[in-house]
């Protein structure tokens, strides 16, 4: 083996220009499917760094949930959270089979010795931290001792990443006052190391015990430890090793069927109808698979992955296709050499081991370039996405390392097979001739079909590459391109929270009118407005409503989605006004209570005679009081995602509640690049210590907000393009190297009196059978990898004809661009050298 290795050291050596095109192919390939790889591992397949993972199970619950739902970032939909009372009761019945514990995210404002800044917080249960059985890095982790008096326990264990970069690593800090959202909160312990929960796309950086709620989220209307209509804890459970999932699932249900019936339908059944209830009655706890955590995108991610696999095992198998190639390349021209060794005595196996040992060098040396390739690829993907995105590593780990090796190993084996098997069956041919062109000619009928068929798989897998990329860019100008309802230019926006400042409402509201003052008053500023629910920001609230004259039935929808607004909140975005008017200063608190309406409102509950004067009511139910006065209605806007329709919305005076946290807009125009860096500067006069949260302009906010499909889109396109580079190379060296083998022909042909031009027509004659044959293939491809992708595409169909054949042309383009140095080289060939060579 020793022996082998050093002989493909001394051959590769011998061709550095051919074992750098190998090499430089198989790390393309290779990198940009180890990058792919490493975040798949990342978000889909890397379990819990917790012990025995595979215990931890996710607690949801489907059917109604009557009042309020609050979602977390990337943990699940409504079927898993619960209300603050049913957590608490289960946890009490729940047996010794299965430890269940809750969280939930909410947002920090933190200061540590006078220096304030914004973080992730999440309030956890006693259970948290031991039911996942992780240990801290410092000091101590929040324990069931922390989380028995509501507001009792104001302590504080740190996030890793967040005690290394906001705090130095200090490992003083232990013991030390966190100021978070106004309190102060002792510091009794840092997390491990890469740890920040279970959801896998979380950035937590500070652990709360969950009896201090409300302390944390500082509102003072929010009733989430006594409502059981107030849904919004994550569970999750650590079953026993000698409980299975279905065991714990039937034993937990006993005691939650209890619980609905005793309970929670006596507290919730107000409001519901007749299929809410029979539905409500019949709710299970249902128990997941927790070993890789929560992950509410995991389909989607899935989708985009299913994607990107395809597209980089293209790139890979096109990479391939080119070493095998050059290998068959190497390989015939050694035929003599292969015949000499097997006439001394050498076995076909043994030949064929050492042919092997080359390839699997190679491999091994592209293998070790992929892991550069690797890493660079997913620095530039993280460049791409959003900062304060999720949570996303370039780590070169040992599975990437193993998996990395192992591909190109693979790969390089599998696809130097052929060649090294076509050497052997070469020279057994050839016997022990030893001229070197009879033996070249014996099976070369093979080779040249081998050769050509990967030329054909290039040029096919490079032409559906190029379609993907077509439909993925078209996606998403058509998403640049789409009516938002909103004048996105020369606007600003940022977030304020005073009340997690510890801001009573009255001084929030005052503080949120002074600051309204001052924005107005800045040169260039043309119209200022708040909201309490950020648009295009993937942010959202809804709410059931009662409309005067609309009859909702069983099972009717009435939910719409919702927001407190300021003054000429519609006039500072852009949005058309249709009737009635914008809310003004005196809509504030003790005037009648107003709503403005869009379209979509005004369709969904049939207001098509009138809709100004029409009065409203917060809830469902025929015997609410209709307390709200429609006085307004505007055009549709987009509300929370770019590509999702306007839903049907209502907006009230945010003046009209108590609010301690807004979203500002400030319209600048063309004045935005100075009023833009100014804001900050009048925040900080009015408190120095309330942070600003994403402060930017819209245009900003929208590439935010669409940052996922552009991610995708450039990553296809670089793909795409690497693809077609190296069919490119693939197919010029298919080319260059048939036309090697058939110099006596063009030489006699020119001989006898062949023109140039009929010589180039001869080599384009190959090109047009190679890339007809492969664009045909790829056309149909195309198709395949379109409806692949449907579900990633707006506004273009995945069969679009037209994109397709814009795939079919450029493919065509670029094989015809290849041709054209070995067409010209061939036209120089001189008769008389060639047949002195023979």
């Amino acid at each position: 083996m020793l022996r082998d290795l050093r002989y493909a050291i001394r051959a590769l050596v011998r061709r550095p220009l051919v074992t750098s095109v190998a090499v430089l192919s198989l790390a393309l390939g290779i990198g940009v499917n180890s990058a792919i790889f490493s975040l798949f591992d990342r978000l889909i397949l890397r379990r819990l760094a917790v012990p025995s993972p595979d215990e931890i199970v996710l607690v949801t619950s489907p059917g109604p949930k009557p009042g309020s739902r609050s979602t977390g970032d990337f943990s699940g939909g409504v079927d898993a959270i619960f209300s603050y009372p049913l957590f608490r009761d289960l946890e009490q019945l729940t047996d010794d089979g299965l430890r269940l514990t809750a969280y939930a995210s909410f947002g920090a404002n933190v200061a540590y010795e006078g220096r304030g800044s914004e973080a992730n917080g999440l309030l956890v249960s006693g259970q948290y931290f031991p039911v996942l059985g992780v240990t801290p890095a410092l000091g101590r982790l929040l324990g069931p001792q922390d989380d028995r008096v509501p507001g009792g326990h104001p302590v504080v264990v740190l996030g890793y990443d967040f005690w290394r970069t906001r705090l130095g690593a200090d490992a003083g800090v232990l013991n030390r006052t966190l100021i978070v959202n106004g309190g102060a909160m002792t510091i009794v312990g840092v997390a491990p190391s890469g740890f920040s929960g279970i959801t896998a796309l979380a950035r937590t950086q500070i652990f709360v015990p969950l009896a201090m709620a409300e302390q944390a989220f500082r509102d003072p209307g929010w009733k989430g430890l006594t409502a059981r209509n107030n849904h919004w804890l994550y569970l999750f459970a650590r079953a026993e090793p000698a409980v299975s999932r279905q065991q714990a699932e039937e034993r937990v249900n006993i005691s939650f069927a209890g619980l609905i019936r005793d309970v929670e339908y006596p507290a919730l059944r107000t409001g519901m109808g007749d299929t809410d209830r029979q539905a409500f009655q019949k709710r299970r706890i249902y128990l997941q698979d927790g070993a890789r955590g929560a992950n509410s995108n995991r389909r989607e991610i899935q989708v985009v992955f299913t994607l990107l696999f395809a597209v980089t095992g293209f790139v890979l198998a096109i990479a391939c296709a080119n070493v095998a190639n050059i290998l068959l390349a190497q390989v015939t021209t050694r035929s003599a050499e292969m015949a000499v060794r097997l006439s001394l005595g050498a076995s076909t196996y043994r030949v064929v081991q050492l042919l092997l040992s080359e390839a699997a060098l190679l491999g091994l040396l592209g293998g070790a370039g992929a892991l550069l390739v690797s890493h660079l690829t997913i620095s530039a993907m993280l460049a791409i996405l959003p900062a304060d995105g999720p949570v996303l590593q370039s780590v070169l780990d040992t599975r990437l390392f193993a998996f990395t090796l192992m591909l190109g190993l693979l790969t390089s084996v599998a696809f130097g097979l052929f060649p090294a098997l076509h050497a052997v069956h070469t020279a057994l041919g050839g016997g022990v001739n030893l001229n070197t062109h009879s033996a070249r000619a014996s099976g070369s009928r093979t080779a040249a079909r081998f050769r050509t068929s990967m030329a054909v798989t290039q040029l096919a897998l490079a032409t559906g590459l190029l379609a993907v990329a077509g439909l993925l860019v078209v996606s998403l100008v058509n998403t640049l391109r789409l009516d938002l309802g909103i004048q996105r230019e020369g606007l600003i926006a940022f977030g304020l929270s005073p009340s997690l400042n510890g801001y009573s409402p009255d001084n929030a509201a005052t503080f949120f009118d002074r600051l309204d003052t001052e924005l107005r008053a800045m040169p260039g500023v043309t119209s200022v407005t708040a909201t309490t629910v950020p648009i295009l920001a993937q942010s959202s609230w809804g709410n059931n409503v009662t409309v005067e004259g609309f009859e909702a039935g069983a099972g009717v929808n009435t939910n719409a989605s919702t927001g407190r607004v300021g003054v000429d909140y519609f006039r500072t975005l852009g949005v058309t006004l249709i009737a009635g008017r914008e809310f003004t200063d005196a809509d504030t608190k003790g005037s009648p209570k107003v709503a403005v309406v869009n379209e979509a409102f005004a369709r969904k509950f049939n207001l098509v005679d009138r809709v100004i004067g029409k009065r409203m009511a917060l809830g469902a139910g025929t015997n609410k009081p209709l307390d709200i006065e429609i006085v307004g209605l505007v055009r549709d806007a987009k509300y929370d995602e770019v590509r999702e329709p306007a839903p049907p919305q209502f907006v009230m005076p945010y003046r009209q509640a108590d609010i301690g946290s807004l979203t500002f807009y400030v319209r600048a125009g063309d004045n935005t690049a100075a009023v833009l860096p100014a804001i900050a500067a009048v925040v900080r006069k009015l408190d120095a210590n309330i942070p600003i949260s994403n402060l930017r302009t819209m245009e900003e906010q929208i590439r935010y907000d669409t940052s996922g499909y552009r991610a995708l889109t450039t990553m296809s396109s670089a793909f795409a393009g690497l693809a077609v580079v190296l069919a490119a190379i693939g197919l010029y060296a298919v080319l260059a190297y048939g036309i090697a083998q058939r110099l006596r022909e063009i030489g006699i042909r020119i001989a006898l009196g062949a023109t140039p031009g009929d010589i180039r027509r001869l080599v384009l004659g190959q090109v047009g059978r190679i890339s007809i044959v492969g664009v045909g293939i790829g056309a149909a491809l195309a198709f395949g990898l379109g409806r692949l992708s449907q579900a990633l595409l707006f506004g273009v169909e995945g069969t679009a004809p037209a994109i397709i054949f814009g795939a079919v042309v450029l493919a065509l383009g670029v094989a015809f661009a290849a041709a054209v140095v070995p067409a010209r080289r061939a036209t120089l060939v001189q008769p008389v050298e060639v047949l002195k060579a023979e």
